[in-house]
């Protein structure tokens, strides 16, 4: 898993540096995304390794079902 984000990280680096190279990135939201994401990615998988696999699996059938409910509400 370590490997994909690490091919992910390096692929969206390129293309951020290729895209500001043009003049094409609004640094102000890249910054309002970019930073949360980084910060969240890093708690998240300090909580995952803390909770039990079967917690998340319910846990994340549950978002599913909601988010499910959600799109057919509105």
């Amino acid at each position: 898993m370590a490997t994909s984000l690490a091919a992910i990280g390096i692929t969206a680096l390129a293309g951020t540096i290729r895209y500001a190279f043009h003049g094409d990135v609004e640094w102000k939201y890249a910054a309002l995304v970019g930073i949360p994401a980084a910060f969240g990615a890093v708690s998240g998988t300090a909580l995952q390794q803390r909770l039990r696999s079967r917690f998340l699996a319910l846990a994340f059938a549950a978002f599913l079902v909601v988010v499910g409910v959600l799109l057919l509400v509105t």
